[in-house]
């Protein structure tokens, strides 16, 4: 099943990596323990309540809910077994995704008003997320997003704006302008003479805005390039068949597509078993997990972004060793390799244990839901994809990394090509605080 990956100790990794390890109360990564810290509060006995919120059925449960949802698990067992949060253990209550953005409000609204969560994590769909994550400030519950791809859920149609958008929202994963970007950066270096692209993206907010991001980026940055076709399927669409005869008429030298979860699994065997890429490559804006979700049968030489530094093979092992580390947990537990999903979830849950425990030193005892959200707001910790950094504005900040499919003996399934693995720094996709994506595209110079 791929290249042996030793099992790293969990205390001996954290002795070499330098970090305040979990045996002393304090964090997995980023930061002191803060075990001298003065107690002006008393902290409850009771355990943290945590909903955790991922697809836990249909077709986006595979490839990201439940993935994002065992990481979940994983990281909090690992803490309860060393004191969970200053000592308070974590109860982690795991809900579906399933049922769409009304149902997701009324599941909120339960959560904070009568179940009395501490936080919640949650919300792949960008539809969700647009309507939970103002109940934050509404309702007065601290939530953190850990996915929520949509750009504009922390932007305003004018720019510059003012930040935060929410008090108590936040977002622990960067946003689509970063994938999009990375990709037309990737593309410029290795398909700088490509001429002809088209665009299939699901017919909501989260495919509309990824390709606009994305036209907007690969315009500026190849202006020569001509959109020959767009394609907007109905999201959850069990036939391609269509599309794929369209696209494969259309010229296209490269495809754009921000397709996600059993859908972009469906589109790329039915791409294949017509031979669409024999003429065109495919750019996937959040394509990290299918490699892995398809198998061997995955194509070679298309582009995939990772939403992120976030991959199983990066940061090297003997570079970057909470990776390494990572990595064997999760494959020792789940026979798989983690995907981003799986490093979602550990930035959200992690992020928020080391709020509280930067809040608890500042205050003393157990810190208040405004102290938690003061200390989200201007924080930085390592992680197993690399430092991760959240904004004034309550965005994350972090590389991506865009690499090319290439089937090796090592693994099942083809990897990125170690040859063509392109990280682009944060501040190269990520808009300023308080610029919108799409006026920080437009003011680049082309």
């Amino acid at each position: 099943m791929g290249k042996k990956i030793e099992n790293t100790d969990r205390r001996e990794f954290l002795k070499t990596a330098g970090v305040a390890g979990l045996a002393a109360g304090g964090m997995i990564l980023g930061g002191a323990s803060y075990v001298g810290a003065e107690k002006k509060k008393a902290i409850p006995k009771t355990p943290v309540k945590v909903a955790a919120i991922s697809f836990l059925t249909g077709a986006a449960a595979g490839p990201f809910g439940i993935p994002g949802d065992n990481s979940y698990k994983m990281m909090a067992d690992l803490y309860n077994k060393e004191g969970g949060i200053l000592g308070r253990k974590i109860d982690l209550i795991s809900l579906d995704e399933a049922g769409g953005a009304k149902t997701q409000v009324e599941l909120a609204r339960k959560l904070i008003l009568e179940d009395k969560v501490d936080v919640i994590l949650g919300y792949i769909s960008s539809g969700d997320c647009k309507a939970v994550l103002p109940l934050s400030d509404e309702l007065g519950g601290l939530m953190l997003a850990y996915d929520c791809g949509t750009h504009v859920l922390m932007e305003e149609k004018t720019s510059p704006f003012k930040t935060p958008k929410f008090q108590l929202g936040f977002r622990t994963a960067a946003h689509l302008g970063q994938d999009n970007i990375a990709l037309a950066l990737a593309i410029k270096k290795y398909m700088p003479n490509v001429k002809k692209i088209a665009g299939i993206n699901q017919d909501y907010a989260w495919g509309r805005d990824s390709w606009q991001i994305f036209e907007l980026a690969i315009k500026k940055i190849l202006p020569n390039v001509e959109v020959v076709k767009t394609l907007w399927p109905k999201i959850f669409t069990t036939d391609y068949t269509a599309h794929v005869s369209t696209l494969m008429g259309s010229g296209a030298e490269l495809i754009h597509t921000s397709l996600w979860g059993g859908d972009a699994v469906t589109f790329v065997k039915q791409a294949m078993g017509a031979g669409l890429f024999n003429q065109a490559k495919l750019a996937m804006s959040r394509g990290e997990p299918y490699p892995q979700e398809i198998g061997e049968t995955f194509p070679e030489g298309q582009f995939i972004c990772c939403a992120g530094a976030h991959y199983f093979l990066y940061p090297a092992w003997d570079k970057w060793p909470l990776n390494k580390w990572f990595v064997a947990e999760y494959k020792k537990r789940y026979d798989k390799y983690p995907t981003y999903p799986c490093y979602h979830a550990f930035q959200a849950l992690a992020s928020y244990k080391t709020a509280v425990e930067k809040a608890s030193s500042l205050v003393g005892g157990w810190p208040g839901m405004d102290d938690v959200a003061k200390a989200l707001g201007n924080m930085s910790l390592e992680t197993p994809s690399g430092y991760l950094v959240i904004n004034k504005d309550h965005n994350a900040r972090e590389d991506c990394l865009v690499g090319i499919s290439k089937k090796v003996k090592e693994f099942p399934f083809p990897i990125l090509d170690p040859d063509r693995l392109e990280v682009f720094p944060s501040f190269q996709v990520n808009a300023p605080a308080g610029i919108s994506t799409e006026a920080w595209i437009d003011s680049w110079e082309s």
